[in-house]
């Protein structure tokens, strides 16, 4: 071995015991690794005399070899590549003046805790025990892929700095317990750790990690059988989570996640099997969990997050199995995206605020909700709410809520099925309702706050509330504004029917065949008039019992006092004007006096037009009838 100084000799018999070197001066500044260059001589270490110990034979039955060495300046390249050191490494407060290479290295502990290094080559090391980089002052690239640590990796308070590039570089590492990287942990470059297995938890509350315009945390496929708890963490560029899988709670709560123009959060094909918490984030940029499944919770209570004029939250075809949580002052400018979604149970946005005026608020077509979908007591929407083809397995509530989209649909729920829709808002809805085909139970509103413009056409549901007499019901109706639409009186009168107030039914039925006369042309629309005076399109019969009786009236005194001749003197019966005005105006009865008779000039014009209202009178009681009785 060549020629040692005095303190590498120190080491040298300190190692073979496992006793500890400490070459600090006991003045904490100066002491610190960042002011290495300024201290004494006597406290360098040559990296190559290092190696040659750290490799060497210690295979005296006295010896229970083991580095402890604290306040040492190691210069040139710790290369221990490939060596096998079967007793812990602990460097302490140490600064190296080169990244030490620990390539495929294999060692029972390392620690690096409070020491000054420009980087660290550790891929492929195994580690039997624990990785120490606690307090740690890294100038380079962490280098870890495919190591293998059995125990924790630690980098509380760990300072990492190589801006613009990668500061950890862990794909594919695994970590048989904990990585915890909190207590004031900063990272400035990006943390990539594709594919890592950790068998605990990782935890970095409290980072600060900046990666502006890239990955400022990757964890992408990884594996994480415990949890990853990300509370209060400040992040500027991406958080990828995608098709990670946490086996236990994975919670981003009170993290501020900034990447403009980018993705804040990337989380599509995430596992996250024990819920997914991001109550109080404020993110910029676009959270992104299409594809994702998650357990027990997805919450966003509280949070706010900005994308304006885009997505802000991507979550189509998201599976939470138990509740979503969107409630207590969310915020989104931007749209938030969950088409064809499942949520097994109820998804809660009451007093959320969604903000994205000429675009869409909440895109949830095709969503599965188990159970309530809460869009109430205070929620608010610039932008429109899309619910077509969903599935709501109890309630829409949207009591107390506020919808604007002006000119445009500011709720759409075509095709959608839901066992109650409340739609008592807190004032009328700014754009169009469109619940065209939708099939509902209970459809629960308050006439004054109808919306203005409210599209029904092939719109089921058993039971409105409150219950209206059809004179206020068929303004409701008449604010559809493609018109006439057969179907929506129908629906109307079945409802009636089914409550049993027919003459509800009757004046609803009465009132369509209103409206649609206005659609026909003149002719058509001339003869409905004439059913609607006479008979009242069927559905008032006692109307044509009245025009009869009066006609019948009228041709019973006209012809009593200008009684008819008769066409064959001697042949003809005793002359009754009552039986004559009935033959008249009954066109199938035959009683043998209009035959008989033959009435001139003024009379014989009142006898045809009796015939002729006769025949007018019949058709169209037979018509009504008709109509009346096919509905029935």
């Amino acid at each position: 071995m060549r020629e040692l100084t005095p303190a590498e000799q120190a080491v040298s018999a300190a190692l073979r015991r496992g006793q500890e070197i400490d070459l600090r001066s006991g003045d904490p500044v100066h002491d610190s690794p960042a002011y290495a260059a300024a201290w004494d001589p006597g406290r360098t270490i040559r990296a190559e005399v290092l190696a040659e110990l750290l490799l060497g034979e210690y295979a005296d039955p006295g010896d229970k070899p083991g580095l402890r060495l604290a306040g040492a300046r190691i210069t040139g390249l710790l290369h221990l590549a490939f060596g096998e050191i079967d007793f812990p490494i602990t460097f302490e407060g140490c600064a190296f003046d080169e990244r030490p290479d620990l390539y495929q290295a294999r060692t029972r502990f390392l620690s690096f805790a409070g020491s000054r290094l420009p980087g660290l080559i550790a891929s492929n090391i195994q580690v039997e025990g624990n990785l120490r980089l606690t307090g740690c002052h890294v100038t380079g690239e962490l280098r870890l892929p495919s190591a293998r640590i059995n125990g924790n990796l630690t980098l509380n308070r760990a300072r990492l700095d190589n801006p613009g590039g990668t500061a950890i570089n862990g794909e594919h590492l695994d970590v048989g317990s904990n990585l915890r990287a909190q207590d004031g942990f900063t990272c400035d470059g990006e943390i990539i750790l594709t594919a890592a297995r950790v068998g605990a938890a990782v935890n970095i509350d409290g980072a600060r990690l900046r990666a502006p315009g890239g990955v400022a945390f990757g964890g992408g496929n990884m594996v994480v059988q415990v949890g990853l708890f990300a509370r209060d963490v400040e992040a500027e560029g991406e958080v990828s989570l995608r098709f990670a899988r946490v086996a236990g709670p994975l919670t981003l709560r009170g993290s501020r996640l900034r990447n403009p123009g980018g993705l804040a959060v990337r989380g599509g094909g995430l596992n996250a099997e024990s819920g997914l918490f991001m109550s109080l984030v404020e993110t910029e940029g676009i959270i992104w969990l299409e594809g994702a499944a998650i357990g027990r919770t997805l919450s966003l209570d509280g949070a706010r997050l900005r994308n304006p004029g885009g997505l802000v939250l991507a979550g189509d075809n998201i599976v939470v199995n138990g509740a979503l949580l969107a409630r207590e002052g969310l915020s989104a400018e931007g749209e938030i995206s969950l088409l064809n979604a499942s949520v097994t149970g109820p998804a809660h946005f009451e007093g959320a605020r969604l903000v994205n005026p000429g675009g869409a608020a909440l895109s949830a077509n095709g969503i599965t909700v188990g159970k309530v979908l809460n869009l109430c007591d205070g929620f608010s929407a610039q932008g429109r709410i899309r619910l077509t083809s969903a599935r709501i397995g109890s309630r829409l509530c949207l009591h107390d809520a506020t919808l604007e989209a002006p000119g445009g649909a500011a709720l759409k729920c075509g095709r959608m099925e839901a066992r109650e829709l409340a739609l008592r808002t807190a004032e009328p809805i700014r754009g169009t309702v469109e619940l065209r085909h939708a099939r509902i139970g209970l459809l629960r509103d308050t006439p004054g706050v109808w919306p203005d413009a409210l599209r029904m056409d092939g719109l089921s549901y058993e039971v409105l509330e409150p219950m209206l007499p059809a004179a206020e019901r068929l303004d409701w109706l008449r604010r559809d504004p493609d018109g006439y639409l057969p179907h929506a009186y129908e629906q109307l009168a079945a409802m009636y029917r089914r409550l049993g107030s027919d003459a509800d039914a009757r004046d609803t039925l009465l009132a369509g065949q209103r409206q649609r006369r206005a659609t026909l042309p003149w002719y058509a629309a001339l003869w409905g008039h004439l059913q609607d005076v006479t008979v009242g399109y069927g559905f008032r019969p006692l109307r044509a019992a009245g025009w009869l009786a009066a006609l019948l009236v009228l041709g019973t005194v006209v012809f009593a006092l200008a009684e008819p001749p008769p066409l064959k003197r001697g042949e003809a019966p005793e002359f009754s004007s009552l039986v004559y005005t009935l033959d008249l105006l009954l066109p199938i009865i035959d009683f043998g006096q209009e035959k008989a008779f033959n009435p001139g000039g003024g009379t014989q014009w009142l006898a045809y037009g009796l015939i002729v209202a006769g025949w007018v009178l019949a058709t169209t009681i037979a018509a009504g009838l008709t109509r009346s009785l096919r509905r029935a």
